[in-house]
């Protein structure tokens, strides 16, 4: 893989070899560079600072998997929705995931017509696989941020322009049956 590749940028790779049964610690911080590319990635204007520590640990409930649990601390600047103008928030999370050899993991079953059996929000996450016997921890921390970041920034005290507002509301007092035999009249005109 190259370097610019996504998913590179704050690339911290372990060999899961390394990982004793007593686990493994590490403390990532993304220098400059890798908070400009992943602000890139992210489509963001800037992640101003990125920390995390991270812990690898074989996982006692089955054999030869590996579990990653970390702690995020990162500030990041977004644009606002209404304004557009940037929006500086603190994110922090923590989050666990699980690894496994590829040879371990189900393929993934033909998901078919009914959405509702495979598109659980409550249902557990899949296992991730373990790539040719190594762990990217920076690369889960980045895909943990990017999931993390609020998908709708918005600035403080932000809000839409009175004109807008007013017909917006206007609009949400007319009963959809009001609109469907307005739709309707006009095409038997």
């Amino acid at each position: 893989m190259s370097k610019g590749a996504p998913g590179n940028e704050f690339s911290h790779v372990v060999e899961v070899d390394r990982i004793g049964p007593e686990g493994l610690t590490l403390v990532l911080t993304a220098n400059e560079h890798a908070r400009a590319a992943l602000a890139r990635r992210f489509r963001i204007p800037a992640v101003l600072s990125l920390a995390a520590k991270v812990r690898l640990l074989p996982d006692p409930a089955v054999g030869r998997q590996y579990l990653v649990k970390g702690e995020i601390d990162a500030e990041v600047e977004q644009t606002c929705v209404v304004s557009l103008e940037p929006v500086r928030q603190r994110v922090t999370e923590s989050f666990v995931r699980r690894f496994a050899p590829a040879d371990m993991i189900a393929p993934e079953a033909d998901l078919g017509e009914d959405e509702a059996e495979w598109l659980d929000p409550d249902a557990e996450d899949p296992v991730d696989p373990i790539e040719g016997g190594q762990i990217d921890a920076g690369a889960v921390v980045a895909e943990e941020l990017a999931l993390a970041l609020d998908p709708y920034p918005r600035k403080p005290g932000a809000g839409l322009p009175e004109g807008y507002r007013q017909d917006a509301e206007e609009e949400a007092k007319i009963s959809p049956f009001a609109a469907l035999a307005k739709l309707k009249a006009g095409k038997k005109d």
